[in-house]
């Protein structure tokens, strides 16, 4: 069975780049922005990984991120963070453990990211 990965990301070629690289290897749900993720969270989906953009529409990563957090159902989930936003700065704005992958990163580095993540949560 495929692992889980849930996608918030509010620009549809970032989406589409992420879909191609990713969907045969793992069972994907997209969204654009934190406020469908976490409906989809609350509506009884479980993923293995979260991967959420920063900044975006009507609810945004750091949010999102911290109310996945504060939620003891997906405390633990792996959340990787990709942002064009200098890491140091994204780090200080969020107050609690993720990965962090800057958007400028080859699709290589990503896929190999995720890869890791998943392989570390099996642990």
């Amino acid at each position: 069975m495929k692992k889980s990965i849930l996608i918030l990301e509010d620009e549809a070629v970032t989406r589409l780049l992420l879909s191609y690289y990713l969907s045969e290897d793992y069972d994907l749900s997209i969204y654009e922005n934190g406020l469908e993720g976490l409906a989809w969270l609350e509506n009884g989906y479980k993923a293995d990984l979260i991967i959420t953009d920063l900044e975006m529409p009507t609810m945004d990563g750091f949010e999102f991120v911290k109310q996945v957090r504060n939620d003891g159902r997906f405390r633990y989930t792996q959340i990787l963070v990709t942002s064009s936003l200098d890491e140091k700065e994204a780090k200080e704005k969020i107050t609690c453990h993720c990965t962090y992958l800057h958007k400028s990163a080859q699709f290589s580095s990503l896929q190999s990211c995720v890869s890791r993540m998943l392989n570390e949560a099996q642990t």
